[in-house]
């Protein structure tokens, strides 16, 4: 009897074994306070590491979900150019973009954002950030920033269910003082 017993233990442990090791990676980006989890396009700082030929300090007012070319979704980001650390930018507003995973984490925000730019025939030129940006890397200040800003943002459901966010008095075609 312990021997069925045993048995049935240890074919219950590869079970769970085969299953966790089939399911990590899968959920990986979903749960919270994983590694992966934790990356996004927002930078506190210019990071050393990564060479992109422009590096902006922005704030992102708008962000949404769009079809780009008819193939794919980019999550477009609408953003106040802050101050142009490297690269020619010579607009006071700029459309971001990236192509959306479970991963990363992009919208409405204020901080340092590199890529490239890209030329769009449709929207002009955009800059495709790169999601390399580690929220366990900000400080406390940086985050509590982020967590207002954010916490500020408008968001709701378009007539196609899509997601989209505004951040309220900043933009183009926001009413100046």
């Amino acid at each position: 009897m312990t021997k069925i017993w045993l048995a049935d233990i240890r074919r219950w442990a590869v079970c769970l074994i085969a299953y966790c090791a089939a399911c990590t990676s899968a959920v990986a980006c979903v749960v919270p306070g994983t590694p992966a989890s934790l990356i996004g396009i927002l930078f506190e700082h210019v990071p050393p590491d990564i060479d992109a030929p422009v590096a902006i300090e922005a704030t992102i007012y708008d962000e949404t979900e769009v079809s780009y070319s008819g193939k794919r979704a980019i999550t477009l980001m609408r953003a106040r150019v802050d101050r142009v650390i490297k690269g020619s930018v010579n607009a006071k507003y700029i459309n971001i973009f990236v192509y959306p995973n479970s991963c990363a984490h992009v919208g409405i925000g204020r901080g340092i954002v590199i890529g490239t730019l890209r030329d769009d025939p449709q929207r002009g030129i955009m800059l495709e950030a790169i999601r390399k940006a580690d929220m366990r890397d900000w400080s406390k200040e940086f985050f509590a920033r982020h967590v207002a800003i954010t916490g500020a943002a408008k968001c709701e459901k378009n007539e196609f269910g899509v997601r989209e966010c505004r951040l309220p008095g900043i933009g183009p075609e926001s009413p100046q003082p």
